[in-house]
């Protein structure tokens, strides 16, 4: 496998993690966590260590957590640059 295909597969699961992201902000916006069904425990396995992560460097200001704004924006930084390397 070529260092292009590695880069595509890459951007392609970045842009995949960011849809799980948002999906799983939204659904964390309209259920209660100890409802969550079994989809959204695994999306919430796959997003909160992320999360976790940038929480520890970005506390919730007034109240209002935007590890997943912080989170997304690097992850479409991320996938931008790999975008320019595979152009």
């Amino acid at each position: 496998m070529d260092t292009g295909s590695l880069l595509y597969v890459l951007a392609w699961m970045l842009r995949a993690y960011s849809y799980m992201l948002v999906v799983y902000v939204l659904l964390s916006w309209v259920m209660h966590e100890e409802h969550y069904p079994p989809i959204v425990r695994w999306l919430q396995s796959i997003v909160e260590p992320v999360l976790f992560q940038i929480r520890k460097v970005i506390p919730p200001i007034g109240g209002f957590d935007i590890s997943a704004i912080a989170a997304l924006l690097i992850v479409e930084i991320i996938h931008a640059e790999i975008l320019k390397l595979i152009i």
